[in-house]
C-alpha cells in the first residue's frame, strides 16, 4: 500500500490511490472473516496479538495491545503450532486466529504498524477522495549548462486549463541521484529523489495560457536524465 500511495503521489493516477484504499478496507474488515485486524477499530477487531508486553490473554496483570495495533492477519503458512493445530486445511483468507499463541497470524510488530500509520496519514490527506485532478498544465524542463558534478536547469509551468491556477506546487522525481542545491523564483525542497517547487508570493497566480519560469542548480554523480513525470497541485502535466 505504501508503494501504491507513493505511485499516486508521483503520477496522480487515481487507480493507485484507489488500490491503497482497498488495501485499508481489507485490513479494517472488508475481508472473508469480517475481521478488523486493527485493535479498537470496528465491531470485531483483533484483541490478543502475539506480544510479550501486551499479553493480557496470557497474564491478566498485563495490558491488552493498545488501540491501533495491527495484527499480521490471515496466513496460509500456519507456521506456529497453535494455528497449525486449529486451522489446518483452511482456505487462505480464513487462516487467522485471534490468539496470543499464534505468532504466524496474529503477531504485532512495529514494521507493520509504521506502514499502517503512513498509509493512514496518506488517506487522511485525500479528504473526500474524489477523482484525481484533471490535467491542466504543461511543464518544460531544459538543462542550460553542465559542469563536472553539476548542472543548471530551467523549468517552465504553463497553465493549459480554462481557470487560473492560484498557487502552485510542482513535483517531480529525479532519476539519476541529482540533488538541488540552489533555486530562484521558486522555493524548492527535496526528499530523497522527489523535488517539490512552490511558487513565491510574486508568481503564485498563473492565468490560462500563461507560464511561470524558475531555475535551479543541482549536483549529479554521473548520467543526468531529465525527469519523466511532473505534477502540479497533484495533477499530472503533459
Amino acid at each position: 500500500m505504501v508503494v501504491l500511495a507513493t505511485a499516486f503521489d508521483l503520477s496522480g493516477a487515481a487507480k493507485y490511490r484507489d488500490g491503497a484504499i482497498q488495501g485499508i478496507d481489507y485490513i479494517l474488515g472488508r475481508n472473508a472473516l469480517n475481521q478488523s485486524y486493527v485493535t479498537g477499530w470496528g465491531e470485531k477487531s483483533s484483541q490478543n496479538q502475539h506480544s510479550r508486553i501486551f499479553a493480557n490473554q496470557a497474564d491478566a496483570s498485563l495490558p491488552h495491545p493498545p488501540a491501533g495495533s495491527i495484527a499480521g492477519g490471515a496466513n496460509a503458512g500456519l507456521d506456529d503450532p497453535y494455528a497449525k493445530q486449529l486451522l489446518d486445511g483452511c482456505q487462505p483468507m480464513f487462516c487467522y486466529v485471534d490468539h496470543i499463541e499464534s505468532y504466524a497470524t496474529n503477531e504485532v510488530a512495529i514494521n507493520w504498524n509504521s506502514a499502517l500509520a503512513w498509509v493512514s496519514s496518506f488517506l487522511a490527506d485525500q479528504g473526500a477522495s474524489g477523482p484525481a485532478p484533471a490535467t491542466r498544465c504543461r511543464v518544460g524542463y531544459v538543462v542550460h549548462g553542465t559542469w563536472t558534478g553539476g548542472f543548471t536547469a530551467q523549468v517552465t509551468v504553463t497553465n493549459t486549463g480554462t481557470a487560473a491556477i492560484d498557487g502552485w506546487s510542482l513535483r517531480w522525481a529525479f532519476l539519476g541521484g541529482q540533488k538541488v542545491t540552489q533555486s530562484w523564483l521558486a522555493d524548492t525542497t527535496q526528499s530523497g529523489a522527489t523535488v517539490t517547487a512552490k511558487n513565491q508570493s510574486h508568481n503564485r497566480r498563473i492565468e490560462p495560457g500563461a507560464s511561470k519560469t524558475f531555475g535551479f542548480n543541482a549536483t549529479t554523480n554521473g548520467p543526468n536524465p531529465s525527469p519523466g513525470l511532473f505534477t502540479v497541485n497533484g495533477a499530472t502535466c503533459t
